[in-house]
């Protein structure tokens, strides 16, 4: 396996085998949504082969088994021999092996080339320094130097109460902002297809102590057109923005 080998995977995680090693991880179930124990589970398969950025797609019509897409460096050979070392007999047998399936992915794409995409973000941001705003309710909110903000409460908090401020109109500034750091494409067009607002928990600290959350969940779909191949790939194989653990930054992508 080289540094040029690149794979989307996809497998099929048992959602009762989740559930159970959530249990095992003394994770509070009833706060813990499934991305996250998805993160718990190809990490415990996988170690530093799990697929990430990854993707939960869906689960079957019964409920019984979860379907994740992502983006790793290991075939499929190399990932079940990683399983069959490292993990225990109960986390093996959460992962559907007779369905475990890969592609290669390309080295990298040609300047100019016009890509559909679909990402699943969680747009954030830092907060340089401290400060404070208003909200809606003309409540004032305040927030500490370092903390992690949706991006649109960000943008609200600091804005005169006159401006229209759109939801969407923010997160797709938002990921054009990610492009111009990273560099690799332009957006040509992106919209909002789903939005919510979603609990994550995530263990904190030396002893792990869980702690829960809350942070926007998006997906933004559209079109955008590369502009330097190598850095392109760089982006597919890291994700967009924050909470990957959590299934968000697997950006998808097919010609336009």
């Amino acid at each position: 396996m080289s540094d040029s080998d690149f794979y989307m995977v996809q497998l099929g995680l048992d959602a009762k085998g989740l559930t159970t090693l959530g249990k095992m991880l003394h994770l509070p179930l009833a706060q813990t949504d499934t991305g996250y124990l998805v993160h718990c589970a190809l990490k415990e398969l996988f170690q530093n082969d799990a697929p990430q950025p990854y993707s939960v797609e869906n689960e079957s019509q019964n409920g019984r088994r979860v379907r994740v897409l992502g983006y790793t460096a290991a075939d499929t050979d190399t990932l079940q021999a990683s399983a069959q070392l490292d993990a225990g007999p109960t986390v093996y047998e959460i992962c559907d092996w007779d369905r475990l399936a890969a592609k290669p992915m390309p080295e990298t794409f040609p300047e100019g080339m016009a890509l559909q995409f679909e990402l699943r973000a969680c747009p954030v941001v830092r907060k340089a320094s401290a400060g404070e705003g208003v909200n809606q309710h003309g409540e004032t909110r305040s927030w500490d130097e370092g903390e992690e903000l949706d991006a649109f409460l960000a943008e609200a908090w600091t804005r005169p109460e006159e401006d229209d401020l759109s939801r969407e109109q923010v997160y797709c500034d938002w990921l054009d902002r990610q492009f111009e750091i990273r560099g690799g494409a332009e957006l040509q067009s992106t919209g909002m297809t789903r939005f919510s607002i979603e609990r994550m928990t995530r263990r904190n600290g030396p002893d792990r102590t869980p702690d829960t959350i809350k942070r926007p969940d998006v997906t933004l779909t559209g079109t955008l057109e590369v502009t330097d191949g190598d850095a392109f790939v760089d982006i597919l194989r890291s994700g967009l923005g924050r909470h990957k653990s959590f299934g968000y930054g697997m950006l998808k992508v097919r010609r336009a």
